[in-house]
């Protein structure tokens, strides 16, 4: 993950210059809407989410004190105004369709059989990733979608590494074993 905001480019935007919030808004635009969509699986929502993380991170811009990578801080704020929306929302199902490629399968053969495999392939990883409760979900997202170390998944949930392994891990063990049954049933 790039650290794009500079600390000039920081200031312009806590002084109010409209030109450095667009240079701001336009670096990291599409990573916020990524994320979003990753979490909310519904691109209209997703971009309503990214533009008011963009909104909560402009007002709270002074209080940033550049402990934390800006990337990092402005992914946390786009994660909690996420889970304010599932929780309106009342649906936490909502990562299948966003997760479809998280572990692309590879399939060589452009046979309509092979193509089907792997569709149906994905579709079992996307339900059972989804399956998953809230606090290995977002780390198995995070992690694997939008491939960030550990001590970033750490930073932006406010939890230690230790929990972030731990709950990789305990996220790795029932997906092989919803999979392994996925694969048992055929």
């Amino acid at each position: 993950m790039n650290q794009l905001a500079s600390p000039a480019l920081l200031a312009r935007c806590q002084a109010g210059d409209d030109h450095a919030i667009a240079e701001l808004v336009a670096a990291y635009r599409p990573a916020l809407f990524r994320l979003a969509l990753s979490i909310l699986d519904d691109p209209a929502e997703a971009d309503e989410a990214a533009q008011d993380a963009f909104v909560q991170a402009l007002r709270a811009l002074g209080g940033y004190q550049g402990a934390a990578a800006f990337t990092t801080w402005l992914y946390a704020i786009t994660i909690n105004v996420c889970r304010g929306r599932l929780r309106r929302r009342g649906a936490r199902e909502r990562l299948r369709q966003a997760l479809a490629g998280l572990w692309p399968l590879t399939v060589h053969a452009s046979v309509p059989e092979a193509q089907a495999v792997q569709a149906e392939s994905r579709a079992a990883v996307s339900a059972a990733v989804a399956a998953l409760p809230e606090p290995q979900r977002l780390v198995v997202v995070l992690r694997y979608y939008h491939e960030l170390r550990l001590g970033e998944i750490a930073e932006i949930l406010e939890i230690s590494e230790r929990t972030v392994h731990n709950r990789l891990h305990a996220a790795h063990a029932k997906l092989r074993g919803r999979l392994a049954g996925e694969v048992d049933a055929r």
